[in-house]
């Protein structure tokens, strides 16, 4: 089976909804901007260096977090981003979507999983990396996700067992037992952890000794100060166009490995500023067709402000990430001990 990116089909079918959207999820969507992105929990490398605890992000099971990804999906999916992340610059020249192809085979890799294995995907989305990952490891998937929409969309893959696709929540106990695991993974929403020690020990439960856990997430690097005002500017406008919750230094996420008994196999960060402004670029052209059918009364204004409001200071994303304030991809790798 050759991996399959989003078609266009994909897309018309995200537009669809756009243009479809009901004043409830589209208000819903608005104000979650507001509930979600304001005084959220950030730990620096001082707040390490001094021994601060980490804070995680109280609202990521909040009905408010389900609401925005409803919509925020189908923004995405109209781009190159259905599997809702940021790849990383591995090959600068291809596009986002080869580039998400070339990451997560090195996903494939560190999970070291064989025919037969299982594999959980941690906020899974529509499946989409699951299907790849299965693809190239013939490995067994499994996924929770918080959004039912996305996980509605998973079950009609036929490459997807529909049956281990289910509607979860990593803040909450994991519903499956003891070393059920021989690989856990997590892309991009372990942003939205409340408790690091509870996630991590869950995960450390589900996993067979041996077992691999590997997260992909947004992490500060060394040069934040959230005391100088630029910087504090760069990262909120970049939460808000990337829909982070929790901000913490990469020191905390391998302190989290630690702290639940695995192994610190590998951790490093990988920029993906080639990546931003490609995406950007297309997001801009989306805007300004959407700005100018809405003038026209082709679609309905609200679409259009949905769309305004997703690629709002979108420059800043890629300001913070040139200035090295923070990266969308900090990559850790750990083993259960045998």
């Amino acid at each position: 089976m050759k991996h399959k990116p989003t078609s266009v089909l994909d897309r018309l079918g995200a537009l669809r909804g756009l243009l479809t959207i009901s004043d409830e999820d589209f208000n819903a969507y608005m104000r979650s901007y507001d509930e979600l992105f304001v005084d959220s929990p950030e730990n620096t490398r001082a707040d390490h260096d001094n021994g601060v605890a980490i804070q995680g992000y109280p609202q990521g099971s909040s009905n408010e977090l389900q609401e925005l990804y409803k919509v925020i999906h189908l923004l995405c999916t109209l781009g190159s981003v259905e599997k809702m992340y940021m790849p990383p610059e591995i090959d600068p020249e291809q596009s986002v979507l080869q580039n998400q192809i070339l990451f997560e085979r090195i996903v494939a890799n560190d999970l070291a999983l064989g025919t037969g294995d299982k594999v959980l995907d941690l906020g899974c989305g529509c499946g989409a990396i699951a299907e790849h990952i299965a693809d190239l490891t013939g490995a067994t998937p499994y996924g929770i996700n918080l959004d039912r929409s996305q996980i509605v969309k998973s079950w009609k893959n036929p490459n997807l067992p529909s049956s281990n696709f289910t509607v979860g929540d990593f803040n909450k106990p994991l519903d499956f037992h003891d070393g059920m695991f021989d690989a856990v993974y997590a892309v991009q929403p372990m942003t939205y952890v409340s408790d690091h020690e509870f996630t991590f020990n869950e995960v450390f439960r589900v996993l067979k000794p041996g077992g691999v856990f590997v997260i992909n997430d947004v992490a500060a690097l060394d040069a934040y100060d959230r005391d100088n005002p630029h910087q504090k500017t760069l990262i909120q406008h970049t939460r808000e166009l990337t829909v982070f919750g929790g901000f913490w230094h990469y020191k905390y996420w391998e302190d989290s490995y630690r702290t639940a008994g695995f192994d610190l196999t590998s951790s490093v960060g990988r920029p993906a500023v080639e990546m931003i402004k490609k995406e950007v670029a297309l997001f801009d052209k989306y805007e300004a067709a959407f700005k100018f059918l809405a003038r026209i009364h082709l679609i309905p204004r609200k679409t259009n402000a949905l769309m305004k409001r997703l690629n709002e200071n979108s420059q800043s994303y890629i300001q913070a990430e040139e200035e090295e304030l923070l990266t969308l991809n900090w990559h850790c790798v750990g083993e259960k001990p045998k």
